[in-house]
């Protein structure tokens, strides 16, 4: 099923109704299951997140199992987040001198998480799971998909703006104007906000949802599976119900059906991602294939360069002795001077002797995944996978797919030298500026390979003397890593405090100047992240 701002306010108000007040005793939250328990004394609140489910049901109460949490506390309020899909348990603790907790169910499809939290700024103390791209630290106040701060593309209207805002669309363009501007629109309601006769109805309809008047509980039958929904929804088939709650425990007694559905869906998801490595697997072989002629490319190069007097100009090939004696025939590209073909070869030879240093590797490490895959499909064969085996290998959230409110990600990959300081190596061209202006220190170390392209790196370090040598020099082979002299055998990179660079008023991004520069020569080594444990 699917939560949206709607269902879940119109949720929060029933099971504020049904258990304010209420006694609670413990709770437990079931990594393996993605379900958290909270046992009352006269009922038991189930939150299943798993993907397959994402129910939040009132059942009758039952006796904490063994490993569940003591919660002596009372439910003192139940509410939803302005226009998110959050709901916040509030309690009160009965004894001791502990912080009240709250327990916040996040409902979001595929970033479904719970988390125990204390006190009034609502502390991290305990989370159901990791979410790729929410960060939950323990013991920091709880931060919302939003960031802390509310949409403000998304707000409520008045007649006037709606009919603004729709004048002239229709379709898909008017859809996504909704979602995009208006709150409480979501994929469930939209249809039936279009599909109203007029703008002005439509209105009206949009109005009740946003304030939640009239509601009608109904569990809608729709090609996903059942969806329970404040309102009635065009399209499907729907059936009133008494409550919300009553509509979710069907939706749950269900899971069984729904356990099948997910079932297959895994069958498929393994399956597509066995081919995939196997497909990646031939491409890698292929690739370590083609290195063998790294040592015939470096030859060519050198001995073109060696008869540059014995090439005519244009020419297609040239027949030269070998180094070993023997006469060879060596193509040319006419389209090139000879001595810029040969450094062409050097390069192609560069990049060969890289990949023979890496591709074992990676060769070796698709196929442990690939067995690992293997071992997780005879075990989703023998039924005993779970849930928390595939979170690996569910697809990350695509750009457009992502929550408007998620944080960018940082500008830089951070890496740890062998001496334990932080090395910070920008994402490319436009993230150097952030990197270098806004996540450093003054007294940081910025390094930059010398009359190349490349990132802006900084090495965590805020002592007054020089940074240790080692450590330096990895930091400066990052540099060298990441620019466009990787392919050379020696790279001078410029280093200098961070306070020290500057950036004048409109250059290009990534275009700084820096002063009290100091060089170290280095050697690029593609190897490094690795062996750093990186």
């Amino acid at each position: 099923m699917i939560w949206d701002p709607c269902l879940t306010r119109a949720v929060a108000a029933e099971v504020r109704a049904r258990l304010h007040g209420s006694r609670a005793r413990a709770i437990a939250f079931r990594r393996e299951d993605r379900e958290v328990v909270v046992y009352f004394r006269d009922a038991t609140l189930v939150a299943d997140l798993s993907p397959r489910s994402g129910v939040v049901a009132v059942e009758p109460p039952t006796e904490p199992e063994g490993h569940a949490e003591p919660l002596p506390a009372v439910l003192t309020g139940v509410e939803a987040v302005w226009d998110e899909r959050v709901l916040v348990l509030r309690l009160r603790r009965v004894r001791g001198r502990k912080p009240n907790p709250a327990l916040i169910l996040e409902l979001a499809t595929n970033r479904r998480n719970a988390i125990l939290a204390d006190g009034p700024d609502l502390r991290v103390r305990k989370r159901l799971r990791r979410v790729k791209g929410r960060s939950l630290p323990v013991g920091q106040p709880w931060v919302g998909p939003g960031g802390g701060t509310p949409d403000r593309t998304r707000r409520e209207v008045d007649e006037a703006g709606w009919r603004r805002l729709l004048e002239g669309l229709d379709g898909g363009d008017a859809r996504a104007a909704l979602l995009a501007n208006v709150a409480h629109a979501s994929g469930l309601n939209v249809e039936a906000l279009l599909g109203a006769p007029g703008r002005a109805e439509g209105f009206r309809l949009w109005r009740r949802m946003a304030s939640g008047e009239e509601v009608s509980p109904h569990l809608h039958h729709l090609g996903s599976g059942l969806q329970p929904y404040p309102w009635r929804l065009p399209g499907g088939r729907g059936e009133a119900v008494e409550s919300l709650l009553e509509a979710l425990a069907k939706v749950r007694a269900a899971g069984d059906d729904a356990h099948a559905r997910a079932a297959g869906y895994t069958a498929r998801l393994l399956t597509a991602e066995s081919r995939r490595l196997k497909r990646k697997l031939k491409r890698l072989r292929v690739h370590l294939e083609k290195t063998a002629e790294a040592g015939r490319l470096r030859e060519e190069g050198a001995l073109i360069l060696s008869s540059l007097h014995l090439i005519e100009p244009g020419a297609e090939q040239v027949t030269l002795s070998g180094f070993d004696g023997g006469r060879r025939v060596i193509r040319l590209d006419r389209r090139q001077r000879p001595q810029d073909y040969a450094n062409a070869l050097f390069r192609r030879a560069g990049r060969l002797e890289r990949g023979a240093a890496t591709l074992p590797h990676r060769i070796g490490a698709a196929e442990e995944e690939l067995a690992r895959i293997a071992a997780l499909r005879e075990r989703h064969r023998r039924g005993e996978l779970s849930a928390a085996d595939l979170d690996d290998l569910a697809p990350p959230p695509s750009p457009q797919s992502r929550s408007r409110h998620e944080s960018p990600a940082l500008p830089y990959r951070s890496h740890t030298s062998s001496g334990g300081l932080e090395i910070r190596v920008g994402r490319g061209a436009r993230h150097n500026d952030d990197l270098t202006f806004r996540h450093s220190r003054p007294m940081d170390i910025w390094l930059h390979a010398r009359h190349a392209a490349g990132a802006h790196v900084i090495l965590r370090w805020t002592r007054p003397e020089r940074p240790p040598a080692a450590d330096l020099e990895e930091a400066a082979v990052f540099a060298a890593n990441h620019s466009g002299a990787r392919s050379s055998g020696t790279v001078p990179v410029d280093w200098t405090r961070r306070k020290w660079v500057r950036k004048p008023r409109g250059a290009p991004p990534g275009a700084v100047i820096p002063d009290r520069v100091k060089t170290v020569f280095v050697a690029p080594d593609p190897t490094l992240a690795e062996r750093l444990g990186v």
